[in-house]
């Protein structure tokens, strides 16, 4: 593997350093202090630049990342907060979403409060303050390649209700600035189950800025609203910070690539006195076929969301009128992957420009 613009075999790596840990790896810790206090957490860093955090008793969702000390990802005024704090009524899931590069929202529902068959439905639902079981975070070699990774279970299950678990493993490179979250759903109860599955991933400052633009390869851009129907000219433009901006959220439909993945890109040419930087996301199109772009230009509030989906966020209960809602049968899986690859420099952004856009 290329370690500080070196390649090296395994046993030339390991002739220099007492252990892997000297270079980077895989660090498990418990929050002590504060609204976070109680959380397991595992931090993944590579000599590559990656430096991520992933909270075992959020999800397994991953509130930090950051490449060679440059924030990725927006983080809000709540911070990490403990699961214990969640409040499922109405938009209270606001009082707990700290952002961070992935939040997770589902199984069963997720989008705008809504009242469906009777039940009452909160914001983006339970999943992202469900904790982790069986966890294992390691490290392996893989031929002269050093792979992190962390994995587990997170259960979303009700007596008498739906019963759906998800699998997720999240992986990284000592050589390579890629994330890779692969999920897998499965109904394990006995009856089907409505599946409403958004990754709700959050690019912020300095990736994002008012040089910056979002790329992507042909795409049907619908505005959610009217107030998003306003932006719709300046949907892949971003400004400086505006005191009362409301946020616009836009419904994209992104032509698949001859593997099967949309692909989109948030980058920042002017970065670093014009050295550039950028995110690009690769999901599949068949199981994630949306992508809700969330854009909030709001003092401190300034983010966009790129959320791929399996559904619109109108919420559970219009899903189901309009006849779009998807249902998960007894025993099913469904597998979701999504990836994450840092776009270093302005070479970077040009060779994602001309193979998707």
């Amino acid at each position: 593997m290329e370690i500080f613009g070196r390649e090296l075999k395994k046993e030339d790596v390991l002739k220099k350093v007492g252990d892997i840990s000297q270079l980077g790896g895989v660090k498990c810790y418990e929050f002590t202090d504060g609204l976070r206090r109680g959380i397991r957490a595992v931090d993944m860093k590579s000599p590559c630049g990656i430096d991520m955090t992933v909270l075992l008793d959020r999800a397994m969702d991953i509130s930090y990342l950051s490449y060679k000390s440059i924030p990725v990802n927006w983080r809000s005024a709540t911070r990490e907060t403990s699961p214990v704090f969640y409040e499922s009524r109405g938009a209270e899931w606001l009082r707990t979403f700290y952002g961070g590069l992935l939040t997770t929202c589902g199984m069963t529902y997720m989008g705008a409060p809504s009242v469906d068959n009777g039940e009452e439905l909160g914001l983006h639902g339970r999943i992202s303050n469900l904790s982790a079981e069986n966890v294992l975070a390691d490290g392996k070699w893989e031929g002269d390649s050093y792979v992190m990774f962390v994995q587990g279970k997170i259960r979303e299950a009700k007596v008498f209700g739906d019963k759906l678990e998800l699998t997720r493993k999240i992986t990284t490179w000592m050589d390579t600035p890629k994330v890779v979250v692969e999920d897998s759903v499965e109904n394990i109860g006995s009856e089907k189950s409505p599946i409403m599955m958004l990754y709700h991933v959050n690019i912020g400052y300095p990736v994002l800025d008012s040089t910056s633009s979002l790329l992507e390869s042909k795409a049907e851009v619908t505005p959610r609203d009217g107030e998003a129907k306003k932006g719709i000219d300046k949907f892949s433009k971003f400004s400086e910070p505006i005191c009362g901006f409301k946020e616009q959220c836009y419904f994209h439909d992104i032509e698949a690539d001859k593997d099967g993945n949309s692909n989109i890109a948030i980058v920042n040419p002017d970065f670093n006195n014009g050295g550039g930087i950028g995110i690009w996301l690769k999901f599949n199109k068949d199981s994630l076929p949306y992508l809700v772009q969330w854009k909030q230009m709001g003092m401190g509030e300034y983010v966009c969301g790129i959320e791929p989906s399996n559904s619109l966020v109108r919420g559970r209960k219009i899903e189901r009128e309009k006849g779009a809602l998807k249902f998960i049968e007894p025993g099913e899986k469904i597998n979701y992957r999504l990836e994450f690859n840092i776009l270093i420099s302005n070479k970077d952004i040009e060779v994602f420009k001309n193979k998707y856009c």
